[in-house]
């Protein structure tokens, strides 16, 4: 059964000073590549000083036909997304948070379709095998299989219940809620549904797989579907801090299993 119109939702924080150039930059991708497949495009306009803050935001998305939708800057972007929802009515919804970076034409067909595949529970454009462990031992080890909350897509059904069940005040349970053993992704897999890393490529990639997908900090990124601020810092190191990020994502080899539960 083909997706009809899906939903996609970006989160624009205006918390940071810089948001601005943050926002254009997302603009700018978005007018550079299309996505491939018809879409209704949403704003989340959160974190503002005032309304004049705010009204100078909504202006660099002039020329974009999209729904504003307001939210509080209490609950991350997890928790942005789920009151989101509520205005929501299409039922595949892709999440963009405010770094993405759109790096290749018909990215969001590219995520859907992988999507629409059975099994499929939940896309995204970057995924991780890191452990914070390091930050709370309630982390699982390493490796730990999840993927990044920068760029992802499930359906609506999913998105509502998974989702709107976090609360989360610090950062540290936006960690928890992204990678934790109750994260998002562990969440999906307990569904017996998996999780695919897709590609600029349009390829959807299996946990077992992440590790040689080109995406997020391996080699050149060359694979990347979705630039963010986390990408964009591995390619401004030098060779040494490239591999070491690389380990703490990936490991020194690919583990031959990758139990998914």
């Amino acid at each position: 059964m083909s997706i009809r119109t899906a939903a996609v939702i970006y989160l624009a924080r205006g918390y940071d000073a810089d948001h601005a150039e943050r926002f254009r930059r997302f603009v700018a991708s978005y007018r550079a590549h299309p996505a491939g497949h018809a879409h209704r495009l949403y704003v989340i306009f959160k974190g503002f000083a005032d309304a004049a803050q705010r009204a100078t935001a909504e202006g660099i998305f002039d020329g974009l036909p999209f729904t504003a939708i307001d939210t509080d800057d209490l609950s991350f972007d997890l928790g942005a997304y789920a009151d989101a929802l509520r205005s929501v009515g299409e039922d595949h919804v892709c999440f963009l948070n405010t770094n993405a970076e759109l790096n290749a034409p018909s990215w969001l067909a590219k995520l859907l379709r992988n999507l629409e595949m059975p099994g499929v529970g939940m896309v995204g454009a970057t995924g991780s095998f890191e452990s914070l462990r390091y930050i709370n031992r309630l982390f699982p080890a390493f490796p730990n299989p999840h993927l990044r909350t920068n760029a992802f897509a499930m359906r609506r059904e999913h998105a509502v219940a998974l989702l709107g069940a976090y609360a989360i005040a610090t950062k540290l349970d936006a960690f928890f809620a992204e990678s934790g053993p109750d994260g998002l992704t562990r969440r999906v897999l307990a569904l017996g549904l998996t999780c695919l890393i897709v590609g600029a490529d349009g390829r959807g990639y299996a946990p077992p797989l992440w590790p040689i997908s080109e995406t997020s900090r391996q080699g050149a990124q060359a694979n990347l579907l979705v630039h963010d601020n986390y990408t964009r810092g591995y390619e401004a190191l030098g060779s040494g801090a490239r591999a070491e990020v690389t380990l703490a994502s990936w490991g020194r080899a690919i583990p031959a299993t990758v139990i998914e539960a």
